[in-house]
C-alpha cells in the first residue's frame, strides 16, 4: 500500500516555500523537495494542493504538476515491486531523480533559473520591471564589461567574485539618470537586494545549494525627498487640463495623496475594494508590496469626487510607472510647484550635491509621503496615520516625512511660549 502527501517546508513562512513530497509506502517513506515553491498563504494543507484563486494564476499548471508527480513516483514504485519484489528507499529515489534528469538536456545554470523566476514572477502581484529589466541590465553588462559569466559559484565567492565585480561596475561604470558614469548608493544597495531575492528563491526550491549571502550588502542611505504642502495640491487638483491620459495621471497621483496607497496599488484599485455604508465610504485592500496586509482607508471629499469619475476604478490602470512619473512632472511643472530643492546623494564615495526644480523629483512615491507628513503636519496620531499607510514600525514610517528642518521649526514654534 502506497499514498503520496505534500506539505510545505516551512508552513508558518510569510514568504515562498519549499513544496516537499512524502511517498509513504510498505511501513517507510521517502521524503523529496518538488523544486517548486509556493506562498503559505496560497497553500490548501486539508487537500494538500494549491488553492484555485484568482489573484494566483499559477494554481492549475502547480496542482497539475504534483499530480504528475504523484503517478511518477507510484509508476516507479511498482515497477521495482514488479522487478525486485521489494522498493527499497535508495534504489527508488535515485530511479525517481534519474527519471527526472531525463528531461533536462543539459545541467541548468545560473541564466537558466533566472528564467524561470522571472515567469515564477510574472504569476506574483509585483512589478517584475526590478528583476527584468533593471537586474537582468546589470547583470549582463557585468559580464560584457569584466567578460566575466555570471555563474552560482562566481556569486558564491566573496573575494573578488562576480559581486565584488558587479558592485565595481555599477559604482564606476553604470550610467545613472543624469547621463554621467557611477549609480547612487541606493541604487546599488537595490541591486543587491534584487540579487538576494532571485538566490533565495533558487535555494527555497532546492536549485541550489544554499550559500552565505553576507557579501552581498543592501547599502542605503537617507535621500532628500519630496512632498507637496496644502497650497502645491490645491494648484495641481485646479489646473486646467485637456489631455484624457494627463487627467487621469493628475487623478491616480491626487487619490494617492489622500490615501497613501502606493502606485501599485492605486493601479489595481477595483470597485470591489470601495464600500459604502450611511454615505461613508471606505477603501478595502490587501497592499502588494506587504505580502497581501489588508487595510482600511476613508474616502474624503477629494478622492471619492475621482473615484466617482471611473466609476470606483483606478483611473491609471494600465498605465506604466515610467510614462506615469515622466507626465506628472510634466503637470507638477505647469502647475508651477518649483521650489528650488538642493539634493544630496553619494556618488563614488563622494557626496554629491545636485540642485533641482521640485517638479524634477516628484514620482509616484511623492503620493505617499505627501499623505504621511501633511497628516503629521495636521496633528494626527501616528498610529492612526501608519493603519492608513499601512507602516509596520515607526522607523520605517519616519523615513516618510520629509519636512525640513525649518519646517520642523515653524511647527515645534506653535508648542513654545
Amino acid at each position: 500500500m502506497s499514498k503520496v502527501k505534500y506539505n510545505l517546508r516551512s508552513p508558518k513562512s510569510k514568504n515562498n516555500t519549499a513544496i516537499m513530497m512524502i511517498f509513504h509506502y510498505d511501513g517507510d517513506k521517502l521524503r523529496m523537495s518538488t523544486e517548486r515553491s509556493i506562498n503559505p498563504k496560497y497553500w490548501n494543507a486539508k487537500k494538500q494542493r494549491v488553492k484555485e484563486l484568482i489573484e494566483f494564476k499559477e494554481h492549475y499548471k502547480l496542482n497539475q504538476f504534483l499530480e504528475e508527480q504523484s503517478n511518477k513516483i507510484v509508476t516507479i514504485y511498482n515497477e521495482l515491486i514488479l522487478e525486485f519484489g521489494i522498493a527499497e528507499k535508495d534504489v527508488l529515489k535515485e530511479r525517481f531523480l534519474s527519471d527526472k534528469m531525463k528531461k533536462k538536456t543539459k545541467q541548468k545554470g545560473f541564466w537558466d533559473y533566472f528564467e524561470e523566476f522571472i515567469e515564477f514572477k510574472r504569476t506574483q502581484v509585483v512589478n517584475i520591471k526590478d528583476y527584468n529589466n533593471s537586474l537582468r541590465k546589470h547583470l549582463i553588462a557585468t559580464e560584457k564589461f569584466y567578460k566575466r559569466k555570471a555563474t552560482f559559484e562566481g556569486v558564491k565567492k566573496p573575494s573578488n567574485g562576480f559581486v565584488f565585480k558587479m558592485n565595481q561596475y555599477l559604482t564606476n561604470e553604470a550610467i545613472n539618470s543624469k547621463g554621467t558614469k557611477g549609480l547612487t548608493v541606493n541604487s546599488i544597495g537595490k541591486q543587491s537586494k534584487n540579487l538576494k531575492v532571485f538566490l533565495n528563491w533558487c535555494f527555497d526550491n532546492d536549485y541550489v545549494d544554499r550559500f552565505s549571502l553576507k557579501h552581498i550588502v543592501n547599502t542605503t542611505e537617507e535621500v532628500d525627498a519630496v512632498y507637496l504642502k496644502k497650497e502645491e495640491l490645491e494648484r495641481l487638483i485646479n489646473l486646467e487640463l485637456s489631455n484624457h491620459n494627463e487627467i487621469r495621471i493628475r487623478d491616480g497621483f491626487i487619490l494617492a495623496c489622500n490615501t497613501a496607497l502606493r502606485f501599485g496599488d492605486v493601479s489595481f484599485l477595483r470597485s470591489s475594494h470601495i464600500n459604502y455604508k450611511d454615505g461613508e465610504g471606505t477603501i478595502s485592500i490587501q497592499q502588494a508590496k506587504t505580502k497581501g496586509k489588508k487595510i482600511e482607508i476613508p474616502i474624503n471629499k477629494v478622492s471619492k469626487k475621482i473615484l466617482n469619475r471611473y466609476d470606483n476604478n483606478s483611473p491609471i490602470k494600465d498605465i506604466p510607472s515610467q510614462q506615469f512619473n515622466t507626465t506628472i512632472r510634466e503637470i507638477c511643472k505647469r502647475a508651477k510647484i518649483d521650489d528650488n530643492v538642493v539634493h544630496y546623494r553619494t556618488e563614488k564615495g563622494l557626496r554629491v550635491e545636485y540642485d533641482y526644480k521640485k517638479y524634477e523629483l516628484v514620482s509616484s512615491h511623492t503620493g505617499r509621503r505627501t499623505f504621511c507628513t501633511l497628516k503629521m503636519k495636521e496633528n494626527v496620531p501616528i498610529d492612526l496615520i501608519m493603519s492608513v499607510s499601512g507602516h509596520k514600525s515607526y522607523k520605517s514610517f519616519f523615513k516618510y516625512l520629509k519636512m525640513k528642518p525649518n519646517e520642523y521649526a515653524e511647527e515645534m514654534r506653535k508648542y513654545m511660549d
